[in-house]
């Protein structure tokens, strides 16, 4: 189901083999609305993204059976593999969905979806221990429902991992995955950690589900989409990344570079040869109508991601991030030597768990070994 190809620092370059083809690792994920597509799935299928995910809990609730017997491919109208969220999202804006977990499990299976995620309750960040963990042993009680009761048809089913700040919980909620037997797990609950652009925590909180799990098993992670996320959580090994903030940032009509987001205001002129910035002028985009400007910093965002994640077959990873740590000091706190066997090998990764730069004892030599 997953093949590791090459890896560096704790990153991989794999393949992820599902019912509608492969997909080579580290892999962004657009998200797309089931309802109203904010630019068309062929085109991001044109620009080079074989793999989506899509909300299931809204599919289910706009189309009912429609859905079942179109299928979600046909829903979205995108021929590559599709992954689908249970609503999960909706349980931590809402604090409850009107679906069980059985009921949305049925469902995915009935709309073919390549990878599933089955209902979760998603922890957030700043919630009590005691209430987290009650969130996760729910998350835990469906899950394991889930996967026992799963069609054999060549499905992806991903395990949900909870625990937030709570490492103790996040490192529960992985074993209890794993013994379950997902083939595949996602971090959940890490979008506020980035929000507050908080990586120390988000790096701790990747590093304590890796070493609970198989290196053999793929990581998603929710939410990464800010331009300095991307490179550490590739680095830190996770495998594919999903978000839904290119579509944040073309609505407030930011672009996206390298290492930040500006508001197309601010930019006298683009630096790049993308598809948008060798065709108009940053003049030229403010002055187009919303939502040509909406669909032109779209494509903005999607061309950097593809152009980044290109460079892997090229780059190190280990060299990206050299580069950001010299453009972000939050970055920097992330890195720092931990050494932890896995599968009887032991590995070396920096991964600094101190925001205080002044504690460093040990040279910044960024370096993954296997003994």
């Amino acid at each position: 189901m997953f093949e590791i190809i090459k890896s560096d620092l704790a990153g991989r370059i794999g393949i992820l083999h599902t019912n509608h083809g492969k997909i080579e690792t580290p892999a962004y994920v657009p998200v797309i609305h089931p309802v109203r597509q904010a630019i068309a799935t062929s085109k991001i299928r044109e620009m080079g993204f074989d793999l989506v995910i899509t909300n299931a809990f809204i599919t289910r609730n706009h189309y009912e059976q429609e859905a079942e017997k179109r299928g979600i491919h046909d829903i979205i109208k995108f021929d590559g593999a599709i992954m689908t969220d249970s609503g999960g999202y909706q349980v931590l804006e809402y604090g409850d969905v009107d679906v069980s977990p059985f009921e949305i499990a049925d469902f995915e299976t009935k709309i073919g979806c390549d990878i599933a995620i089955p209902l979760d309750k998603p922890t957030g960040f700043g919630l009590q221990k005691k209430k987290a963990r009650s969130f996760v042993e729910q998350t835990l009680k469906a899950a394991k429902k889930t996967i026992e009761q799963k069609s054999n048809n060549g499905q992806i089913w991903v395990g949900p991992i909870q625990g937030s700040e709570h490492f103790e919980l996040v490192k529960k909620s992985t074993i209890s995955l794993v013994d379950y037997g997902f083939e595949m797990l996602a971090l959940g609950s890490p979008v506020e950690f980035m929000e507050s652009y908080n990586y120390r925590l988000l790096a701790e909180m990747i590093i304590t589900a890796k070493k609970s799990m198989p290196l053999s098993l793929p990581l998603h992670l929710f939410g990464a989409g800010h331009p300095l996320t991307i490179p550490l959580a590739i680095a830190l090994g996770c495998d594919t990344f999903d978000s839904a903030s290119y579509i944040l940032y073309a609505r407030e009509g930011r672009y996206i570079s390298e290492d930040k987001t500006t508001h197309i205001s601010k930019i006298s002129y683009f630096s790049c040869t993308c598809e948008v910035c060798s065709k108009f002028t940053p003049k030229e985009i403010l002055s187009m109508k919303e939502e040509q400007r909406y669909g032109s910093i779209l494509i903005k965002k999607f061309e950097h991601i593809q152009g980044f994640l290109n460079a892997r077959r090229f780059l190190r990873i280990i060299q990206r991030i050299l580069l950001k740590l010299h453009l972000d000091l939050k970055i920097k706190q992330c890195f720092y030597l931990q050494e932890w066997t896995s599968s009887g090998q032991k590995l070396f990764l920096i991964i600094t768990l101190s925001a205080n730069l002044k504690q460093r004892k040990k040279p910044w030599l960024l370096h993954l070994s296997q003994l």
